[in-house]
């Protein structure tokens, strides 16, 4: 009897305890390193994916178009990125990407989260007064054709009544429009925040239009998951969870004026904006709840097949958002 109890023993020790900790779920999460992943950087800084059970590893790119054949083939289990044709056109091939929250979105009229700039010296000069003196005028969209820079600009194109080719549209990133309008080999620039404020403070360039004015309520980006990722419900409930945590610590900093230093210090930290001053007066608007504008996303891909863009019919938008982990998030965190 005694040796039976020691093989007992012995074997509940070599065992897995039951109440073990489990081992973390890797998670490659798709990152662009701007400015405008403010409410997820506070997430990643805070720990709240650990407290989750996720170990997070970050993949970098400088737009969300580079991360679409990597969520399709599960090497990234979760990106956020700005909806594009390179999206649309891989929904239409019957790849099961899931929209699943909003990551930033633009607000009412006078919200400046994305703006036209143009250089201050054509400002004070009268050069350019409104958006139909852009006509004969360089204009930076942001890093590639197809994504919401177009949108925008075809929005303000016709209320100007010039059209697209009456400008010369070019493609840098953020900061190197930025830089290309402080040596004036640029223009005007689609910019965003908190890279707006930036330029005035410099005296580089100053708002013309802002996007709450042109696009009110537009999708700048959000967020996608994997298909495996998708199908496993527990973690990615997890995930939103944690995500949906940054996202109202920043709303109740930059919003409500609540730990606002504190969150700074983290952003001044980890992303590439490195003065505070310039973070006391950006905002981004993220959903709290996760909610996605899906009447927006509709748009978007009809005028990415206008523009011929997206090949074949414009995809099923109602198919691809998926609210199920949002709304799974909200019911553990609480509706704000």
């Amino acid at each position: 009897m005694r040796r039976f109890i020691l093989i007992a023993i012995l074997a509940a020790l070599a065992a897995p305890s039951a109440w073990a900790e489990s081992a973390p779920i890797p998670v490659k999460l798709g990152v662009s390193g701007r400015p405008d992943q403010a409410s997820l950087e506070l997430a990643l800084r805070r720990g709240y994916f650990e407290k989750q059970g996720l170990a997070i590893e970050t993949v970098q790119a400088s737009s969300g178009m580079e991360f679409v054949s990597s969520l399709a083939a599960d090497q990234l289990q979760v990106a956020s990125g700005s909806p594009n044709a390179a999206l649309f056109n891989a929904l239409n091939r019957g790849i099961d990407i899931r929209i699943v929250a909003d990551f930033a979105h633009i607000g009412g009229a006078g919200d400046r989260t994305v703006a036209i700039m143009v250089r201050s010296d054509l400002l004070d000069g009268g050069a350019i007064k409104t958006p139909a003196d852009l006509k004969g005028h360089s204009l930076a969209g942001g890093p590639g054709a197809a994504q919401i820079t177009d949108v925008m600009f075809d929005r303000m194109f016709r209320a100007a009544n010039i059209k697209a080719s009456d400008v010369d549209v070019r493609h840098l990133t953020f900061a190197d429009s930025l830089s290309a309008m402080g040596t004036k080999s640029l223009d005007s620039a689609f910019m965003v925040e908190p890279l707006v404020t930036m330029g005035e403070q410099k005296e580089i360039a100053r708002v013309l239009v802002d996007g709450g004015t042109v696009y009110p309520g537009g999708e700048l980006s959000v967020f996608y998951f994997s298909p495996g990722f998708a199908k496993n419900k527990d973690a990615a409930t997890k995930f939103m969870v944690a995500f949906l945590q940054g996202a109202r610590d920043y709303y109740d900093a930059f919003f409500l004026g609540k730990g606002k230093d504190e969150a700074i210090k983290l952003l001044v930290q980890y992303l590439p904006v490195k003065d505070p001053a310039l973070w006391q007066t950006s905002r981004q608007n993220t959903d709290v709840n996760g909610h996605v504008n899906v009447d927006d996303l509709k748009y978007q891909a009809a005028f990415y097949k206008s523009q011929g863009y997206v090949t074949g019919a414009v995809p099923d938008i109602d198919k691809q958002v998926d609210t199920e982990f949002a709304d799974a998030a909200v019911k553990i965190l609480g509706r704000r």
